[in-house]
């Protein structure tokens, strides 16, 4: 049995479930049906949904002719063993990860630990959520880790040549999805031309459910979609994961704005490795230390 040719390995909250609803509608690329299997971060976990190398191999049974086939869990690019299992397994596989502003991430997958009840507040008033959020920060929470993100690739530039790795921007992912898809297609090596469907709006967006009850629902309807998707067309996929992603999204009120004095204190967390960073790529990222 066949194993994919590309991973999305994150970074968690930058992007990557809009890039696999991207990928996916492509005629040439086959992706997982689940999204985030991790197996290579979860490899033998044997209460894990993905625990064999069979079972693994099991996601990509439905492909056919596809040019790329990949799946994209964000645990890859932080997990300490995960370049190593994919280096073991699927050595020649390219891989791609989209990187956002650290502090941005950091706050933003803490408003999903709030969206998903990961945290317990009182009231959720936005000055209650900002002090949970500070105090977090102060602790230097696990929360924090993952915007270590020259730290975390260095071990696959370490094990993987360079041109196996594309790395994208979030900010070109938000203003210009078409040329960073472009991008990308032209490093999987499949028809670049194609134009992707930007109609189903921000795939994972992050916010404070307005009504807990609509919130249970919606969280009900999710793995409804996801044992659907293998079975159904990529047309009728396509339309029932955009109904699910409005309701969700209409059920979600705006989070307070992360503060400047807290970002600055973010920004100080992440300075030395956003400078690795930025030589690594040899990209301008002042703007994230602003």
């Amino acid at each position: 049995m066949a194993l994919p040719n590309f991973l999305v390995i994150g970074a968690a909250k930058a992007g990557t479930t809009t890039v696999y609803q991207y990928l996916k509608q492509h005629p040439q690329v086959y992706m997982s049906p689940r999204k985030e299997p991790h197996f290579f971060s979860k490899n033998g976990t044997k209460d894990y949904p993905i625990p064999t190398l069979e079972d693994y191999q099991a996601l990509f049974q439905g492909a056919s002719d596809e040019i790329a086939m990949g799946e994209a869990s964000t645990s890859y690019l932080t997990h300490p063993k995960a370049a190593e299992h994919i280096k073991c397994h699927i050595p020649n596989a390219k891989l791609i990860a989209i990187l956002r502003d650290p502090a941005y991430r950091t706050y933003s997958l803490y408003i999903m630990l709030l969206m998903l009840g990961g945290r317990k507040l009182s009231s959720y008033t936005h000055q209650e959520i900002l002090d949970d959020f500070q105090s977090l920060v102060e602790k230097r929470s696990g929360l924090i880790r993952g915007g270590f993100y020259y730290s975390h690739l260095q071990r696959y530039y370490n094990l993987f040549p360079a041109n196996q790795i594309k790395l994208g921007l979030f900010q070109n992912l938000k203003d210009k999805p078409d040329l960073l898809m472009e991008d990308i297609f032209n490093f999987l090596e499949i028809d670049s031309s194609f134009t992707i469907n930007k109609s189903f709006g921000s795939a994972n967006k992050g916010g404070i459910p307005r009504n807990k009850k609509i919130d249970t629902f919606i969280k009900k309807v999710k793995p409804i979609y996801h044992s659907l998707s293998p079975i159904i067309s990529q047309r009728w996929s396509n339309k029932i994961y955009k109904i699910y992603v409005d309701l969700r999204n209409k059920n979600l009120e705006q989070p307070p704005k992360l503060p400047q004095e807290i970002r600055q204190q973010l920004i100080e967390v992440y300075r030395e490795d956003i400078l690795k960073l930025q030589d690594l790529l040899q990209r301008d990222l002042s703007i994230w230390l602003q």
